[in-house]
């Protein structure tokens, strides 16, 4: 886990200079400084009343954190707010001076706004806070961009609900993420970005389009035009594409070959690209039902908030009121600071910590019934999608591309010996993380796309992971040690991820079933399964063409043992073991590998690999198929446990001894068929709709 230093606390002095230092950061906030007189009388014209000298909020001590955890020592969570929406009165244009007093706020100006207004053409302003009893709605029939050199708070309402064919831009084009402190409940003037705080309302709700769509063939280099599975939904020339890569693990580059376009016309489900594509993007049949091509995933929204590509901003939602957000691009967020380390001769950098993508801090159930609809989260420093200590949330149709750290997340816990804080409730359904990154790639350990975090009630459900980078560990979707939380996952998959595809270390309290997940074309395992003792069942998945193998076994089980049930582990001629046995520190129940068929590998179906210590192996291997040799026995391996071997149509079980002799004895279950999975995969992405 990677911790953001603890700021030191400003020192006290008497009321006078506390108010001159907020007066000082409230000007730097806004980006330039502003005379006084200027800040109150704009308040003034406003009719809103300043809260201190400054125009904008005082810093708090409560902006500290501890110990690199996103969470304030003492800060109540927010009730649910039972009040109805805003209803704005009337709105006066914003291009109205009179509204104003007679002259518009200047692009330096800390504008506070208590009353209603429509923002009907681009402005800019230093800093915005829209306090509780005002609005901001941008004219849904024009297309309008608002730019704020500091922070945007929204107490009251803000709107972003275009028409389709216009778009809203709130952009902060002016971020230093070198001030950035990070961390805390409550703004901080530094920080410069998106801040939905008491029981402010925030509305973004964009044209609707279908986030992705699979190739419905295979895509050549150089080709044009895409032939998709389905005709998508809102998709417009001028909208940009990312298809991601589908080849094989043995190809260079295999993880990184997307091929980013533009759309020059779109006619049902072929959509014409403004150039050539550069990679092969095969169609993949791996067996069991399912074959699958690359994903086209759309970048393009018509409601967007954006920093820069060199100074990235952040959006902050403490609010008690449930945020409708809705076909919205969020880019250039989650601003990076240097930090201690150095890799080859640079500084390595950090995340700024809370500050996110699309950040829920610590709603608790205030947030429930919060739906988050077709969102994308793109070129961003940090995390994508953050629910943290937030519960009730549902994540639908949403993309992750090109971020860093682990896309799909809430802060992880202090140290191993420390429990993760929960987030019950969060449905991941039919969202994809694509190309997540880490500096530097090679310490990016465990780096994932989702991370399976602790909570109750949690569903990953039609997701994807691809292109993700990192180190050991590294996978599309990961159950983190001492975070433990019980998901249903059902019918994920991971593909081309430059390490495994799912990654377990986890030493389990509770039972977990992980059904009908897709694992191919991955750098490392279909599934790496640790860490000493746990009980999980995989049933009637796929997993092929991976380049170490199909399963890594780290882990025995706890009570009633891991099983390995219904899978089809297909080596397409990559690896050389399906199955194969890792370091098990811990003695523990046996683990049942079982009704599977375990092909197209060089060696042998499972192989027991020789380590030194810890505990001897106990694993059944019962009613499987295989396309070679069933068993492989490192010369080096320690008198095993026990090892079973049943084959399929077989009725006497044998034990197998280190010397690869075998005996007769008995297994549990009795004979049973091997069982096939037959997978039915989406080739779209769920789709979503507009508020009503």
């Amino acid at each position: 886990m990677r911790h953001a230093k603890r700021p030191e606390p400003a020192p006290e002095g008497n009321d006078s200079a506390k108010a001159g230092r907020r007066k000082v950061l409230g000007w730097i906030a806004a980006g330039t400084v502003v005379a006084a007189v200027g800040v109150e009388e704009l308040v003034r014209r406003t009719g809103g009343a300043p809260d201190g000298p400054s125009a904008l909020p005082p810093p708090s001590a409560e902006a500290s954190h501890s110990h690199g955890t996103d969470v304030p020592s003492a800060s109540p969570s927010p009730s649910p707010s039972e009040s109805p929406l805003p209803t704005p009165a009337p709105a006066r244009p914003w291009s109205d001076p009179a509204g104003w007093g007679g002259s518009l706020p200047s692009p330096a100006a800390a504008v506070r706004i208590s009353d209603h207004v429509l923002l009907d053409a681009d402005v800019s302003v230093g800093s915005l806070v829209v306090e509780a009893s005002g609005s901001l709605t941008f004219a849904a029939d024009r297309s309008v961009v608002l730019s704020s050199a500091g922070n945007v708070e929204v107490k009251g309402s803000l709107t972003l609900a275009p028409t389709d064919a216009v778009l809203h831009t709130l952009r902060f084009p002016a971020v230093d993420e070198r001030r950035f402190q990070g961390g805390g409940m409550t703004l901080v003037p530094s920080d410069t970005g998106l801040w939905v705080t008491g029981a402010g309302y925030l509305r973004l709700d964009g044209a609707a389009r279908t986030a992705w769509v699979r190739a419905a063939g295979p895509l050549k280099a150089g080709d044009t035009t895409i032939a998709l599975a389905a005709a998508p939904t809102g998709w417009r020339p001028g909208d940009e594409l990312a298809v991601t890569p589908t080849g094989a693990p043995n190809a260079e580059g295999f993880s990184e070959r997307y091929d980013l376009r533009t759309i020059a016309a779109v006619s049902g489900s072929t959509v014409t690209l403004d150039g050539p594509l550069k990679y092969p993007h095969p169609r993949v049949a791996t067996g069991g039902g399912v074959t699958v091509g690359a994903e086209v995933l759309n970048l393009t929204r018509n409601v967007r908030i954006e920093g820069t590509e060199k100074g990235r901003a952040h959006v902050h939602l403490t609010s008690s009121r449930k945020s409708d957000v809705r076909h919205a691009a969020l880019r250039w967020l989650g601003p990076r600071a240097p930090g201690k380390d150095q890799w080859n001769g640079k500084a390595v950098t950090e995340p700024v910590l809370g500050r996110y993508g699309l950040h829920f801090h610590m709603l608790a159930d205030s947030s429930r019934g919060t739906v988050v609809e077709g969102v994308v989260v793109r070129d961003t420093g940090s995390h994508a999608f953050v629910p943290h200590a937030s519960h009730g949330i549902t994540f639908r149709s949403c993309i992750s591309h090109q971020t860093w750290e682990d896309a799909y997340w809430w802060d992880g816990p202090l140290d191993t010996r420390t429990p993760q804080g929960p987030s019950d409730d969060i449905t991941y359904d039919s969202c994809v993380a694509s190309r997540t990154l880490f500096d530097p790639n090679p310490r990016g350990y465990r780096l994932t796309g989702f991370s399976l975090g602790a909570g109750t009630g949690g569903v990953a459900r039609d997701c994807v992971a691809v292109g993700v980078q990192g180190a050991n560990g590294a996978s599309g979707y990961h159950w983190p040690e001492t975070s433990e939380g019980v998901w249903t996952f059902e019918r994920c998959l991971a593909h081309n991820n430059l390490e495994n595809g799912i990654f377990v270390w986890l030493n389990a309290q509770h039972h977990h079933v992980v059904g009908q997940f897709v694992a191919y074309h991955n750098g490392g395992w279909g599934i790496e399964h640790g860490a000493y003792l746990n009980d999980f069942d995989y049933t009637g998945s796929v997993l092929y063409g991976n380049a170490a193998g199909g399963v890594a076994l780290h882990a025995l089980g706890r009570d009633k043992g891991t099983v390995l049930d219904g899978l089809l582990i297909d080596g397409a001629g990559l690896s050389d073991f399906a199955v194969s046995t890792k370091h098990h520190q811990l003695a523990g129940e046996s683990v049942l590998v079982t009704r599977s068929r375990l092909t197209g590998y060089r060696k042998a179906g499972v192989a027991f690999a020789a380590v030194d210590g810890g505990a001897p192996e106990d694993i059944a291997v019962l009613d499987c198929e295989f396309g070679g040799p069933e068993l492989w026995i490192d010369p080096a391996l320690p008198e095993p446990k026990r090892i079973v071997l049943r084959r399929a149509g077989d009725s006497q079980a044998v034990q197998v001894h280190r010397d690869s002799s075998r005996t007769p004895t008995t297994a549990t279950p009795g004979p049973r068929p091997i069982t096939t999975p037959h997978l039915a995969l989406h080739d779209t992405a769920a789709p979503t709709a507009r508020l009503a």
